[in-house]
């Protein structure tokens, strides 16, 4: 699997290191990371992480505008949580709704549920765009 960050690229050749590559951590804490399978344009999923904290997109094709993974725990009404990653616009954070925070466990399972299958994740529930 090819993963793309903030100027960074890796290469996974199993879960194991798909795993150890998405616990890297840039200067500011955060990473953000573009998951795809080298032969295939489409799809591929979108990670940003902020400590302990992930949000995650699907993108089935091309103009499709994706899917945003829920939260498993209900979200209050308006709340954000700004994420800090090296490239994040603007650099002192970016608001992500609440409901769309999950733990970095859960953006673990949905990228290992990603490389073996290519489709999107049934281990989480998600919102079309």
């Amino acid at each position: 699997m090819r993963i793309e960050g903030h100027n960074r690229e890796w290469n996974a050749g199993d879960e194991a290191e798909l795993e150890q590559i998405l616990a890297f951590r840039d200067t500011v804490g955060g990473a953000q990371f573009w998951l795809s399978h080298p032969e295939l344009q489409h799809p591929f999923v979108a990670i940003r992480v902020s400590g302990g904290l992930c949000d995650v997109h699907y993108f089935p094709e091309t103009g499709h505008p994706g899917f945003r993974a829920l939260a498993t725990s209900p979200a209050t009404h308006n709340q954000t949580v700004s994420f800090v990653y090296e490239g994040c616009d603007p650099s002192s954070g970016e608001d992500v709704p609440a409901e769309f925070v999950l733990s970095f466990s859960s953006a673990v399972t949905i990228a290992r549920e990603f490389y073996r299958a290519q489709t999107l994740p049934a281990s989480a529930s998600w919102f079309e765009l």
